[in-house]
């Protein structure tokens, strides 16, 4: 494997980055529409159930790729070939397993779902977002195995297309629904259906990129060939490479156990925004309730404290696309090259200082014109400020948690997620029946910023990068 430069890096960052703008703004934008088409009660709905469908997408675009990338990215730095092969092979069986297992789960229980929810109507919906766990898993395999190669641009390309298609067959459902005159639960079922077509459109395109790939090895195996020619087990990509590895290679199943191993708390530390917001799809809406708004009366005020989400969940993907395209060479700095290690790790902090800073002070100095101009009201001003708050913790928790998968500490962000979650549990408890849908916000910036902080001292602990001084100096630029 050739070795990787600087700017090779940082382009495939920035491509990735980029494709995360893009996927994310189509996904923003289309909830003006489905508000405008549905009306409040599917918005209501599709507000309570999707949430779920955040944790299939980072799931799927986050933890499993970079589990995959990090241990291709150790076989091609070995010069392991088959070993990629055999990471692939394995995280593909692996995903086709659990994303059944999970669609099946997801279908059976829906009912139970919705009980937690405490509103019946989500039923449908909920059903209708679990067939994307029937190929989302499978994309986000592939495109681990090409972030660890070093290719950006499928990875970049597929998201962009899972997104539109998801945009696209989601309006198309509401508007011959809503012609139909179909009831709401049905409405919002036909929207959350979009996540699985868009999990087709990803795949597709994944699938697109490796026959491509396959094609053009087969070329220059042909043009290459000695007269014997060589056997089809020898060539890099082969169906039966992929699979012939030396004895001491390990086998699929070790392989499919240390993808698990690696990828679960890998996971659980890229999820913490989706957690935080499921955690209140199950608090939030019964607290709301008991103080007197009723079931329908606490999911249209439970759709005010959810706008300013998207808008945060937005920069966080940016900030975390671009610490996943620094994964490999992290995993790779942190084998070989301790001044390297520390000056990738430092410039991935001061970018996420940056962005992190920047972008909450936008958001809280243009809150009432964007919430206005999104939702056509001024509703929920003091929760939209709150939540909008938490770009700074959001961004340094997402990239914190991927440098330190990078470097191998990949049990930190999982303990921390599960503590955080826990935290904000308790505090809606305590402030959301004395302050509603601000003291859910409160709850979230309080619970979002100790996870930024535990996860900075982790990695200042791994690493000895101080951060504290830059720190600062970035905020105070990004404030200028």
């Amino acid at each position: 494997m050739e070795r990787t430069t600087g700017r090779q890096v940082l382009s495939g960052a920035l491509m990735l980055g980029a494709a995360a703008v893009l996927s994310k703004i189509i996904g923003t934008l289309q909830k003006i529409p489905l508000q405008n088409i549905g009306g409040d009660g599917v918005f209501g709905i599709y507000n309570a159930v999707y949430p779920f469908y955040v944790l299939l997408v980072v799931v799927a675009s986050a933890g499993i790729p970079v589990a995959v990338a990090r241990l291709v990215a150790e076989c091609e730095a070995a010069g392991d070939e088959q070993g990629s092969s055999r990471v692939l092979y394995a995280s593909c069986l692996l995903m086709s397993f659990t994303g059944l297992i999970g669609f099946l789960a997801l279908t059976w229980g829906a009912e139970t779902v919705a009980s937690w929810i405490g509103n019946r109507h989500t039923v449908p919906a909920i059903r209708s977002s679990a067939y994307a766990l029937l190929v989302m898993p499978l994309a986000a395999a592939l495109r681990g195995y090409d972030q660890g190669r070093g290719r950006m641009e499928s990875t970049a390309v597929s998201q962009v297309a899972e997104q539109t298609g998801r945009v696209a067959v989601m309006i198309a459902l509401l508007l011959y629904y809503v012609s139909r005159e179909a009831p709401e639960e049905t409405i919002a079922a036909g929207a959350t259906f979009g996540s699985f077509a868009g999990g087709v459109c990803g795949l597709a395109a994944m699938a697109c990129f490796r026959w491509r790939e396959r094609r053009s090895a087969a070329r220059e195996a042909r043009a290459v060939s000695v007269p014997s020619g060589p056997k089809e087990a020898d060539l890099p990509g082969s169906a039966r490479g992929d699979l012939s590895a030396p004895a001491s290679s390990p086998t699929i199943g070790a392989w499919m156990r240390r993808l698990a191993w690696t990828a679960l708390p890998i996971c659980l530390g890229a999820i913490v925004m989706p957690a935080v917001n499921v955690v209140d799809v199950f608090t939030v809406p019964r607290l709301l309730a008991q103080r007197g708004l009723g079931e329908a009366g606490a999911l249209a005020e439970f759709g005010v404290y959810s706008r300013a989400f998207p808008l945060v969940q937005l920069v966080t993907m940016v900030a975390s696309s671009l610490a996943v395209g620094l994964v490999p060479a992290v995993a790779a700095a942190a084998r070989r090259d301790a001044a390297q290690l520390r000056e990738l790790l430092a410039s991935a902090l001061r970018w996420t200082w940056l962005i992190g800073w920047a972008a909450a002070a936008g958001l809280i100095a243009l809150a009432e014109p964007i919430n206005v101009a999104l939702y056509t009201d001024a509703a929920g001003m003091a929760a939209f400020v709150w939540i909008a708050s938490t770009a700074v913790s959001g961004v340094l928790q997402a990239v914190t948690a991927a440098l330190l998968q990078g470097m191998g500490a990949v049990r930190a962000p999982a303990l921390i997620l599960l503590f955080a979650a826990g935290v904000k549990a308790a505090l809606n408890l305590w402030l959301v029946p004395a302050y509603g849908i601000a003291g859910a916000a409160i709850s979230a910036a309080a619970s979002l910023a100790l996870a930024a902080a535990l996860n900075a001292a982790a990695l200042k602990r791994a690493s000895g990068v101080r951060f504290a001084a830059w720190g600062a100096r970035s905020a105070r630029l990004a404030l200028a």
